[in-house]
């Protein structure tokens, strides 16, 4: 008699559908804006420590208004997107209990890590809940929208079309 296997299906055919990745999508995007910000106001303090000029000072400045702009727009952003199962914040950390399957990436925090994995390859291991979703995968079941209620004008023309 054939005992059956336990093999684990790999994480594309066990993670979720998202059924709507747009706020997923535009965190990762100005989380990465922000990120190339902080890389290019590091590379600017670099430059005055180099050159010790007025111009690179004043970059130095520019960057720094810059990186706090992206650094603020992001953050509302990172917490728009909130987890499909548990509407924890997957792209914010918060001092809430982490998952045991929650996953980061070596000197990253959880929500940093989940940000590389969405613009890398479309998926996030919510840090909440452990759940993994796929940005990319057709969702199975759409929610469904709920018609408009009918006007009355609407309904007395359907009516006299039965008639006629």
């Amino acid at each position: 008699m054939a005992s059956p296997t336990n093999k684990k299906l790999p994480i594309y055919k066990r993670s979720r559908s998202v059924p709507f990745p747009r706020p997923f999508y535009k965190a990762a995007v100005f989380s990465f804006f922000f990120l190339l910000s902080v890389v290019a106001l590091i590379a600017s303090v670099i430059t005055f420590a180099i050159l010790l000029t007025q111009e690179s000072a004043f970059l130095i400045v520019g960057m720094s208004f810059f990186t706090l702009f992206v650094w603020v727009v992001s953050l509302f952003v990172r917490r728009s997107a909130s987890c499909p199962l548990c509407h924890g914040t997957p792209y914010f950390n918060s001092k809430a209990h982490k998952h045991e399957k929650a996953t980061k990436l070596p000197l990253l925090n959880y929500a940093i890590s989940n940000i590389i994995r969405t613009i890398v390859n479309q998926t996030f291991r919510c840090m909440y809940c452990g759940q993994p979703f796929d940005l990319i995968k057709p969702v199975t079941n759409p929610p469904v929208k709920k018609k408009a209620p009918e006007k009355k004008t609407q309904r007395r023309r359907r009516q006299r079309q039965k008639r006629s």
